[in-house]
């Protein structure tokens, strides 16, 4: 599954932003270094699993955006299906302002369109000194060739070229301490998970002629994986700090 569309059969079923494994995401919260009590934000793009995994490995306090109060409901029970009820508040993303200065930001985008540069601002204005603010997004390797830029349609204008985003949030103040880049072993294992799962998911239709045309549209996604998205694109995850004086970029 790309990481600019969500997918039937998949999309409810992940813990992490597509295509961040367990493995890579248990990494990004130990990487955290977060003291019992510590206070750890997630911006709320893409699901929550990471944010769970840092407030149940250093029994931090989490705050989590949300778009609404309904979604705040929908969050709270996901929580507590993970016996964190009481380690985690949901916040609707306009109304929000912390009450103190944050350990630590999560912004493990799904979502390419995330205008970064205004994100990091307001992060460095929130973290205090020595704070991280750990962000992640898909971006392109190189330009899509003509069939799969048809493919990915208008979702594929927000990605931009390596680097780009991380140039920007430096360029707001933060250091630079860390980038990982998603191997190709990673995306496989991804692609071959999401393709599984759609197909899962049209065997069970009740309606033939629709699971005739869901698994169509499984087997394009997956075809264009190997011949064209396996090249195009990547998946970066940065760590910033906050410094302790303003850092002033040339």
């Amino acid at each position: 599954m790309h990481p600019v569309h969500a997918q039937a059969g998949d999309a409810d079923e992940r813990r992490y932003p597509a295509p961040v494994a367990a493995r890579r995401a248990r990494a990004v919260a130990e990487l955290l270094e977060l003291a019992p009590g510590g206070s750890v934000l997630d911006l709320g793009v893409g699901p929550a699993g990471l944010l769970f995994d840092a407030i149940a490995q250093h029994r931090c306090e989490g705050t989590r955006l949300v778009a609404s109060a309904a979604a705040a409901e929908a969050a709270r029970a996901a929580a507590e299906r993970e016996g964190l009820a009481g380690q985690v508040e949901f916040r609707v993303n306009d109304e929000y302002s912390p009450g103190r200065r944050l350990d630590a930001i999560l912004g493990v985008a799904a979502d390419p369109a995330t205008l970064v540069e205004e994100v990091a601002a307001r992060c460095l204005g929130w973290l205090k000194v020595g704070g991280l603010f750990v962000y992640g997004e898909p971006f392109l390797r190189r330009p899509p060739a003509p069939p799969y830029r048809e493919l990915l349609g208008a979702a594929a204008d927000g990605l931009r070229p390596p680097g780009v985003s991380a140039r920007s949030i430096v360029a707001a103040g933060f250091e630079l301490t860390l980038t990982a880049v998603l191997s190709e072993s990673e995306w496989d294992a991804h692609e071959t998970a999401s393709y599984r799962a759609r197909l899962r998911f049209a065997a069970a239709h009740a309606d033939r002629a629709v699971a005739v045309e869901l698994r169509a549209e499984a087997e394009r996604w997956y075809q264009a994986y190997w011949r064209y998205g396996r090249d195009t694109l990547g998946y970066a995850l940065h760590a910033f700090r906050k410094p302790r004086h303003a850092l002033y970029v040339v």
